[in-house]
């Protein structure tokens, strides 16, 4: 089978086609033919091996979707022939089968949805779990996304317009902040257009601060993701893709250090998705039910932006490398 594999780690060149028996699944395992595999930052991680190390030689991917194709010792033969999603493992994903714990495998209900759960398990389901559990949002309540027009911004945006709250949008550029507009964002926020993005927030809200801000950056929004917040407000970060944060003084939250723009009693919260949230396969198959009936109702959207066959996995590290993609990247792994 065609394979692609991470041999010494560094950036899209680091991707290696190769070719690697078909794995025969164990005790407790299922064999997949993928469809459809999701190409996410932490992918571009794992290859880079930053912000920690992973151990070499590695086939990369954390979600892909496709159909059982035969079982292990312990799994019910009915499995065969079903339509799954699974993620939330390094178990070898970019590839043309992969063998998974049936722990990190959901049941589709028909293959039509095989390409909409590759593009939202990891996404949709980290936003489900940001708007629902991390932080229970209320209608009415005024909330920031960070990198509104990536793949998981973009599916909070999506939910919790679904939730009723009202929506700022920030984004790097004016077309990712349009993409943000187009699925439904109140406010948008391009920061290529703004000298001064604190004042064009306070401008759109007409004075209003967050009640909760969303942020999957990191390093590069922190600052403004406190700032924009109102009193009692909460900082829910999800990531660093721009880099880990600085140390953190507790009181840059107390409102006592005279900060210009800085309100007080702030919080921040940590939300470890796929480890804390999503670690048990209840939780992780119940997000992703939750996922699947948002698409059926429309209030989620799969955004795929791009997609290239599973041999030029590179290509779609460099594209999603860029931040020039609004939306999802996926790979084919059948034509």
């Amino acid at each position: 089978m065609i394979a692609v594999e991470v041999r010494a780690h560094g950036g899209p060149e680091a991707l290696c086609q190769v070719q690697r028996p078909i794995p025969q699944p164990g005790p407790g395992e299922v064999l997949v033919r993928n469809r459809w595999i999701g190409v996410n930052w932490v992918d571009l991680q794992h290859a880079a091996g930053s912000p920690y190390p992973i151990d070499l030689p590695l086939v990369p991917g954390t979600e892909a979707a496709g159909e059982v194709v035969s079982v292990g010792p312990g799994v019910s033969d009915k499995m065969i022939d079903t339509p799954i999603v699974h993620f939330g493992h390094l178990c070898g994903v970019y590839a043309e089968f992969t063998a998974v714990p049936t722990r990190y495998v959901v049941p589709l209900p028909h293959t039509e949805l095989e390409r909409a759960a590759a593009a939202l398990a990891i996404n949709g389901t980290t936003a489900y779990v940001l708007v629902h559990d991390a932080i229970r949002l209320r209608a009415g309540q005024l909330i920031v996304v960070q990198a509104a027009a990536g793949g998981t911004g973009g599916a909070v945006v999506q939910l919790a317009r679904a939730a009723g709250a009202e929506v700022v949008a920030v984004a790097s550029n004016r077309a990712k902040a349009d993409a943000a507009s187009a699925l439904g964002a109140h406010h948008v926020l391009a920061i290529a257009e703004q000298p001064d993005v604190f004042a064009a927030f306070m401008d759109a809200t007409g004075g209003r601060r967050a009640d909760v801000v969303f942020d999957g950056n990191g390093q590069d929004t922190f600052d403004l993701s406190l700032d924009v917040l109102a009193t009692h407000g909460t900082l829910v970060l999800y990531g660093q893709s721009s880099g880990p944060v600085a140390p953190v003084d507790p009181a840059v939250l107390s409102g006592l250090q005279r900060h210009p723009r800085r309100l007080g009693s702030l919080a921040i919260r940590w939300a470890d998705v796929g480890g804390d949230f999503l670690g048990a396969h209840s939780a992780r198959d119940a997000a992703m039910q939750q996922v699947l009936q948002a698409i059926t109702a429309a209030q989620l959207t799969p955004r795929v932006a791009a997609e290239f066959p599973l041999s030029h996995a590179a290509d779609a590290h460099r594209a999603l490398a860029s931040r020039g993609i609004p939306g999802k990247v996926l790979l084919r792994a059948t034509e």
